[in-house]
């Protein structure tokens, strides 16, 4: 068995679920979460003094400040850094999305204990129910971050998760291209995995079927993920299954195949952010946030502008700076709703502060704070516009931000973890690829 949850906790890695250790080499002081939330409320309103189309340098990092959080911001002080800004683009979701939320949003409501009642499909509270006054606002922020569009789910046919330390000249990675990581840092381990998550219910644009896939039983899931590894050795052809429930009061179920003992074993995710098999891996941070809505207490901060990766210039993520982890792309102003995130009981951590953007709701930064609030991770992650030319064709017409990768920087042990989907598209599916794929009786029986 801790074989199966050490290598799970791999699998965790290479689907962006990953914590490293919380250190405390660094005796330089570090933003607190007070420091933080002093930041969003002294910034809430300020206006960039650049224009768009600019290429902000070193020289212009203090213009910055407002639209880049304390300590991530230092990151990038260092010559060569580049800031190309884009203008503020429209990501409006889906046309099928707008229908089914102008159609079902004004009946959906919180039961007593913050679950949804009444929801269908589409964004299930509108902006003019977020503010600050309101207590139930953060959850309610939380429930359309769950439920943004995201068509089928994601497909990564190659997802790469690279343990980046201070120190060398990044050198190319067997298989990727060798612009993904440039500038410095030593990569001190790398995996690479296939992972598809396909979302069941509440999906828009299947209003004929009741919003459900049609598949039997499809309406008792929120989604399933996959993850099979691909190299390295030790770890090819170790496959996973994760099942979220659409009843959110219940528990996630997973399973494990690893090739050499040739079983299937049932796995426990109810700790979703402890370490596993001796790891610091963790299954709550995919998507800037994963885990269960209802494990956790919720509190709107407000809206913010911050600058984000939204639109791409790349087809998948790439990273520069002295250390090797750092976006190197176009960067953009972005309305964001500003929550923070206190879990039920005991947790490797203390808190964390979302940004999401106010159009998508697409995960824009995560800021981690361990139990003494002191600034832990900074989690930034990259998207590119479906629509946009430097996407692949594949996605047109989905309107959908590709989450082509991301950066966790352990701000306190000074290294970090980048992900860089390198083939990822956002599938059409049938119903017999998911009775397949999603089987975990038939876990053991190969690449699928």
């Amino acid at each position: 068995m801790k074989t199966f949850l050490r290598v799970y906790a791999i699998a965790c890695f290479i689907v962006g679920c990953v914590f490293l250790r919380a250190g405390y080499a660094q005796e330089r002081t570090l933003p607190t979460r007070t420091d933080i939330q002093h930041w969003i409320a002294t910034h809430l309103e300020t206006r960039p003094t650049f224009q768009e189309g600019a290429v902000l340098v070193q020289a212009d990092l203090e213009k910055l400040r407002p639209f880049l959080p304390p300590r991530y911001l230092e990151e990038f002080d260092f010559p060569g850094v580049e800031f190309p800004i884009s203008p503020t683009g429209n990501y409006t979701p889906h046309p099928d999305y707008m229908a089914a939320t102008e159609q079902y949003s004004n009946q959906t409501r919180l039961a007593a204990d913050g679950a949804l009642e009444g929801y269908v499909a589409g964004r299930p509270f509108a902006h003019a129910l977020l503010n600050p006054e309101d207590p139930q606002a953060g959850l309610k922020a939380a429930w359309n971050f769950n439920y943004r569009w995201q068509f089928y789910g994601m497909h990564v046919q190659r997802y790469l998760g690279a343990l980046m330390a201070k120190g060398g000249t990044a050198a190319p990675l067997p298989g990727f291209p060798s612009d993904l990581i440039q500038g410095g840092g030593r990569v001190v381990r790398h995996l690479v995995a296939l992972y598809q998550r396909v979302y069941h219910s509440h999906l828009a644009q299947l209003p004929h079927s009741n919003y459900t896939l049609p598949l039997q039983g499809a309406g008792e899931f929120e989604f399933k993920d996959y993850v099979e590894f691909l190299e390295p050795y030790d770890v090819r052809g170790s496959r996973f299954l994760v099942y979220r429930y659409e009843d959110p009061r219940k528990q996630d179920d997973a399973w494990g195949f690893l090739p050499h003992l040739r079983k299937v074993r049932r796995l426990s995710v109810t700790e979703r952010d402890d370490a596993i098999g001796g790891t610091d891996m963790t299954l709550d941070d995919f998507t800037g946030f994963s885990g269960r809505v209802l494990d956790h207490q919720w509190k709107f901060l407000g809206w913010k502008v911050i600058l984000h990766v939204m639109n791409s210039r790349h087809p998948y993520a790439r990273f520069y700076g002295p250390n090797g982890w750092l976006p190197y792309d176009r960067w953009e102003l972005r309305p964001c709703a500003v929550v923070e995130q206190i879990p039920f009981g005991e947790r490797s951590y203390g808190s964390k502060i979302y940004f999401w953007d106010a159009q998508t709701y697409e995960t824009t930064l995560v800021l981690v704070f361990d139990r003494r609030g002191t600034l832990w991770k900074v989690i930034d992650l990259l998207h590119g516009w479906s629509e946009d030319p430097t996407q692949p064709a594949s996605d047109r017409g989905k309107y959908v931000p590709r989450q082509i990768g991301f950066t966790i920087i352990d701000v306190q042990k000074e290294q970090a973890t980048v992900f860089s989907a390198y083939e990822i598209t956002y599938p059409a599916v049938t119903a017999s690829e998911i009775s397949e794929r999603y089987d975990m009786n038939i876990l053991s029986e190969g690449k699928r």
